[in-house]
């Protein structure tokens, strides 16, 4: 008697059914758009780069120095320093705007200030009791109707 082999097997999907087939390429490269963002964000939050340095550094755990920073929004860097991404979540906290965050999303996606998520929560809210009002509605007219 011969043994069957019932090892998983990986089906390959044609390449056209994925959700990115459509984009094109090097649509969602971010590099110069992060860079942009950040130096933007810096000019308009009155924190100097010493500052940004020292705090990135006490809520990441790792040593930034302001030669990081600088080298972030050089405009002679752009392409050899990249922003690791797992300092956005500090850099955001530190100048109080989700600009960095957002520049590294692809179109059509957005990042939302804790604010704004409030303001988008409540929305949700609206929007669910205006299709409860309009089921009722509709039983109430389905109620009266039928018992006329």
């Amino acid at each position: 008697m011969r043994k069957m082999d019932t090892g998983l097997v990986q089906l390959s999907l044609p390449l056209s059914s994925l959700p990115t087939a459509g984009l094109p390429a090097g649509s969602l490269r971010r590099q110069e758009a992060v860079h942009e963002a950040f130096r933007a964000v810096l000019a308009t939050s009155g924190l100097t780069p010493e500052y940004v340095a020292s705090e990135l550094s006490r809520l990441t755990g790792n040593s930034i120095s302001v030669h990081h920073i600088n080298n972030w929004t050089a405009e002679s860097k752009i392409g050899e320093r990249h922003i690791p991404l797992d300092y956005l979540p500090a850099l955001t906290a530190i100048l109080r705007d989700s600009r960095l965050i957002q520049a590294v999303m692809p179109t059509g996606w957005t990042a939302l200030t804790p604010e704004d998520a409030a303001v988008f929560e409540l929305g949700k809210v609206v929007v669910e009791e205006r299709r409860r009002g309009r089921k009722k509605r509709e039983l109430w007219e389905r109620i009266n109707g039928s018992g006329a």
